[in-house]
């Protein structure tokens, strides 16, 4: 279900673009695309992109990216979403990774899990925990899917009106950082206008004369999950900023629980 604006020093999951994994994923697409006259397999594609990406993937932002840019939408109950329609190809797709049966297949079931909400949350992670009782191994980076966890944050202001620019540094039990930005604006209402994914905060600012005030981690969080609640998902899907297609479901998955 299946351009972007780029943040300082930015660190985005490098888009798979060699290798086995992208020639199986091109055959697979393929195979899947009907014959003249017949309505696309969306379940057969969507399941042939994720699955593709999956298996060129060798950490879990790269993954957890991947699934973000994969859902076309956030929370349990996002606005003005065809919700039937969304889920019977999203929980074709996960039939179709539990049949798979291999450790990538296992990795994006746990990556829907973490990302997604409500029933394909659910029925993710009860897939992906039969694929493991039958002996299925993930690689061995994807125990941190879903395990980054806020370190540092800051906010920076804007002279003109009350938007803000609020930056969240995640760290994964492997003690590798990438940071979340979001531009909350403040003619959209407070909603988030676009994001970013850039490296540490020093790292990635260190040479910006943007200002930036130390910001508490749980303050930041909050602020971003209001800021994404008041965000027109359809609006920002199909006629806003690209990023949010690729971050947003990323971004809520870590803030959800503030």
């Amino acid at each position: 279900m299946e351009r972007e604006r780029r943040a300082h020093n930015p660190i985005r999951p490098r888009r798979p673009g060699s290798g086995s994994a992208v020639a199986a994923r091109g055959r697979a697409v393929r195979a899947s695309e009907p014959a003249a006259g017949e309505q696309p397999d969306e379940v057969a594609i969507n399941t042939a992109v994720l699955l593709g990406y999956a298996r060129d993937i060798d950490n879990p932002l790269h993954l957890e990216w991947v699934v973000s840019r994969y859902l076309p939408c956030w929370g349990d109950q996002p606005a003005r979403f065809n919700m039937a329609y969304v889920e019977s190809v999203t929980f074709g797709v996960i039939e179709n990774l539990e049949a798979a049966g291999d450790g990538s297949a296992l990795a994006a079931l746990r990556g829907l899990e973490a990302l997604a909400g409500g029933r394909t949350a659910e029925r993710s992670g009860e897939a992906a925990d039969r694929l493991t009782v039958n002996g299925v191994a993930a690689p061995p980076w994807a125990w941190q899917i879903g395990q980054a966890e806020a370190v540092d944050a800051r906010l920076a202001r804007n002279d003109e009106d009350d938007s803000i620019g609020v930056l969240i540094e995640y760290r994964y039990p492997d003690d590798s950082h990438h940071t979340l930005a979001a531009f909350i604006a403040d003619d959209m209402g407070g909603a988030v206008k676009f994001m970013g994914l850039m490296s540490r905060i020093d790292e990635a600012c260190d040479a910006s004369d943007l200002p930036l005030q130390p910001l508490p981690t749980s303050r930041a969080t909050h602020l971003v999950r209001k800021a994404l609640e008041a965000t027109d998902q359809v609006h920002a899907r199909f006629e806003g900023d690209p990023s949010m297609r690729e971050f947003g479901a990323l971004a809520w998955s870590r803030v959800r629980l503030a």
